[in-house]
């Protein structure tokens, strides 16, 4: 789920939160606030305009809030010039004004917006009722203050060039272009340096030249060359021509990620042809149709911002704007974006923000005087941090955010090691930059993901901004991880416990429970021997090939706990063949793709499993989720999934070492059901030991169901059972230790009504609610003394005045004793 948040000045955005999926409006005499926004060196055209000459702004709002938008031009004198609907991206509209060419020096304009009676203003301030006053967004073309910092190229020809170097009075642009001569001084602008570049053109190497003595390259270059001296070489932002311009991203709730390493994801026995070493962004792009076929809809790729040498795993990042290399320039990473997104697979790209390399760190003393570190500077258990309190530092990494979601089209991110954002003596403001980072993310890309790797798990760390949290849309669940190995590892020795499966199946509460968590068995960390780790296969089988009964049916079970729990699952890239290969950096590293025929009913198994768990209603993210059975004698565990539109499961695992022929587990209705997964069916490779045919509910009650059936269980099995018709939410729960827990809302986004379940575990006063993004209660849909029990209520999206209320964001808000929960919901009209 998603967050807004206002920021003064570039961006313009209002503190709320925002569902992933889409935000919208409607014509209501209101404009929606929340869904404007303008970043002036990204939405005009050309990206820095020279000379008076014409350009095009551009601006977002929430699609049909706005029925008319006009720009305000001063050159001199001032024009009214109305905007036109550009097109429609996600949730949003883009709205597009041509400036006229002037004669004037400067020029400066604001946007007067309008839905039905009601008339608002965006400018450089912010948002206003009233036309402001603030003096707009300004372009001089003496000074060129308004460019883009890092190097603009013009369609005129030239380069303007700008820095950010507080403290220095000289500086100078070299390059190919000057013969690296001091000919090119650039001007003081503020805190900046810039200057035009009539000779320089795309694909040019520079450097600057700082007072008469200090070379160092441009911190916003995209592209780096590391074998000449970290040269930095313009680029042609619109030189790529992209195939899909209309991707959607997937629902949260139905995401299923896959880690990939771009260095040694391709090349080795691999059906799709050799690759050099690394692999780069192009064999990403080369076997798509794979990742395709396995049926994930989400790659998570590890950082591929510039790194020292050729090999990494890309956690020492000397910049956050530049890709590696190695692995292919800006045009071949898009290429590789476009491709994945024409087979609907979305891209999140892992950040890291906490530290920069130990090496190579071209921003230590960055021009001669430490302006993006502390003196003395903020370690972490990596290298050092940077300088999170200052203005210009921060700017650094948010809009490298925005650089990657907007000219690169990436669909979210993970940021690293997160707990280390915020340490002494920059808390605060480490703090605060992931909530601008999420703020400023949602203003622009309310469908794009964050996800937090928050180790401990922390909840204020998926809270929302406006509740003081750091507004991740998820983290990941370290309780899972760690509890799940643990029992996997305990099932070696006959000794699991499953009430501890159960604990991490239920999640931990408010902000750490269904689409806030993301689950995983093993990611990079965990297979990594620089860590101590391994794959997890070879722990159970250490003996190569690592692939005996008890490795294949362990991981099969494990993983397959991990794609039918609440929560975002998540795999990483050669799991999906049992793949033994430990995560590493080096040649030997690389994932066997020979393993996808030799373990092909292991390939099998996870695609049957990703298919389900990508269709099925029941098994998004939030649904709900009821642990009924368990047996710490047998070490069988059953819960069931369900989804307000009645679609259910029923998932059984067996963590012990035998087979059970007969076990009785407690069925939510009656009725013919079948089972639709068995990690041990044959054709998973697995003992054969399945349920064929019509499993018939018997009316004998078991696990405090009124209906129950015998079903085999495997050893290692997990197996997924279905009914024949569509069924209802349980008839009855367990007892919880809460007071009230919200289930879930259905539809969501929705339009008009949506149907919010949830669940009274004790008797006593209750109260659900609905407030809009800035807290103010709409409507009080029950209050009063209410009964345990699990239940549904409906709201129509009209106020407490039986008004229909404006497209946007809401919370459904649930009191009841201690509990306070909160469930973020979408109305689209």
């Amino acid at each position: 789920m998603k967050r807004i948040h206002v920021v003064v000045g570039v961006l313009l955005f209002l503190t709320t939160v925002v569902s992933q999926s889409a935000t919208a409006a409607t014509l209501d005499d209101n404009v929606e606030w929340s869904g404007i926004s303008h970043i002036p060196w990204l939405e005009r055209d050309p990206l820095c305009p020279v000379d008076g000459e014409i350009f095009t702004v551009r601006f977002q709002a929430y699609r049909n809030d706005l029925a008319m938008a006009h720009l305000h031009v001063a050159d001199g004198s001032v024009a009214r010039i109305e905007a036109w609907l550009e097109t429609e991206r996600g949730p949003y509209a883009v709205w597009s004004v041509q400036v006229p060419a002037t004669a004037s020096t400067t020029v400066s304009y604001y946007m007067e917006l309008k839905d039905g009676a009601d008339i608002d203003y965006l400018s450089v301030g912010g948002m206003t009722s009233d036309p402001p006053v603030d003096g707009g967004f300004v372009l001089d073309f003496t000074t060129l203050e308004h460019a883009p910092v890092g190097a603009t190229p013009l369609p005129g020809g030239g380069v303007v060039f700008k820095v950010w170097s507080p403290t220095r009075t000289t500086a100078h642009v070299r390059g190919e272009f000057n013969g690296w001569g001091t000919g090119d001084p650039l001007t003081k602008v503020g805190e900046y340096f810039v200057g035009r570049i009539a000779g320089a053109t795309t694909g040019q190497m520079y450097k600057y030249f700082f007072q008469n003595s200090h070379w160092n390259t441009d911190p916003r270059a995209k592209s780096l060359v590391p074998g000449d001296n970290y040269n930095a070489r313009i680029t042609d932002p619109h030189a790529y021509s992209w195939q899909v311009d209309d991707f959607d991203v997937p629902d949260f709730e139905e995401m299923v990620i896959y880690q990939l390493h771009v260095g040694t994801f391709a090349g080795r026995n691999d059906p799709y042809g050799s690759t050099s070493f690394p692999s780069g962004f192009l064999d990403v792009a080369d076997r798509a149709a794979h990742l395709a076929e396995l049926g994930i809809n989400v790659v998570m790729l590890n950082p591929i911002t510039e790194f020292p040498w050729d090999f990494s795993a890309g956690y020492n990042p000397i910049t956050q704007w530049a890709p590696e290399w190695i692995y292919g320039q800006m045009d071949d990473m898009k290429f590789m974006v476009d491709t994945l997104h024409t087979h609907g697979i979305a891209v999140i790209l892992d950040i890291v923000w906490n530290h920069i390399s130990c090496s190579d760190n071209f921003l230590w003393n960055y021009d001669g005087m430490q302006i993006y570190f502390d003196d003395p500077a903020v370690d972490t258990p990596w290298c050092s941090q940077a300088d999170f309190d200052r203005e210009g530092v921060r700017d650094y990494y948010a809009d490298s955010a925005l650089f990657w979601l907007e000219e690169m089209r990436l669909d979210g991110f993970r940021m690293d090691a997160t707990s280390y954002m915020n340490i002494e003596p920059q808390e605060a403001s480490g703090w605060s930059l992931m909530q601008r980072m999420n703020d400023e993310m949602d203003g622009r890309a309310a469908d794009k993901i964050a996800i937090a790797e928050q180790l401990p798990d922390n909840n204020w760390v998926t809270r929302p901004t406006s509740l003081g949290g750091a507004g991740f849309d998820a983290q990941y669940y370290d309780a899972f991880t760690d509890q799940l190995r643990a029992e996997i590892f305990d099932a070696g020795g006959g000794d699991p416990e499953m009430w501890r499966v159960r604990s991490i199946l239920l999640g931990s509460g408010a902000y750490l429970e269904g689409g806030s968590m993301v689950n995983y068995l093993e990611l990079h960390d965990e297979v990594w021997p620089e860590n101590g780790g391994q794959r997890i296969c070879k722990s159970i089988d250490t003996t190569a090939p690592h692939d005996d009964v008890w490795a294949k049916g362990r991981v099969k079970l494990a993983q397959g706990l991990v794609l039918t729990s609440p929560g975002i699952p998540a795999i990483l890239q050669g799991t999906e063949w049992l793949d033994d290969t430990d995560f590493g950096t080096d040649s030997a590293n690389r994932i066997d793709w020979s393993k996808k025929t030799t373990h092909a009913d292991v390939f099998a198994y996870f695609s049957d499993l990703i298919e389900l768990r990508t269709t099925s209603p029941a098994l998004r993210a939030d649904a709900g989720v009821d642990v009924f059975h368990m047996n710490e004698s047998g070490n069988v565990l059953a819960f069931q999934r369900w989804d307000l539109d009645g679609t259910i499961h029923v998932v059984a695992a067996n963590f012990g070492n035998g087979d059970h022929a007969s076990n009785r587990i407690g069925l939510p209705q009656g009725g013919v059901w079948h089972e639709v997964i068995n990690s041990q069916d044959a054709i998973y490779g697995g003992n054969g030991v399945t349920n064929p045919g019509d499993i018939i509910a018997e009316a004998v009650p078991a696990d405090g169901f009124a209906w129950s059936a015998e079903i085999a269980v495997a050893r290692m099995g997990l197996i997924v059972l279905s009914p024949d018709s569509e069924t209802a939410a349980p008839e009855a729960l367990p007892e919880i230790n809460e007071s009230a827990r919200l289930l879930g809302a259905h539809p969501n986004p929705f339009n008009p009504r949506v149907t919010i379940e949830f669940e009274i575990m004790r008797d006593g006063p209750a109260q659900v609610s609905i407030h809009d993004a800035l807290g103010r209660r709409v409507r009080t849909l029950i209050s009063g003394y209410q009964q345990s029990g699990v239940r549904r209520i409906v709201w129509d999206g009209l106020d407490e005045a039986g008004s229909g209320v404006a497209s946007g964001v809401y919370f459904l808000r649930l009191t009841a004793g201690e509990t306070r929960d909160t469930r973020k919901v979408v109305l689209l009209r």
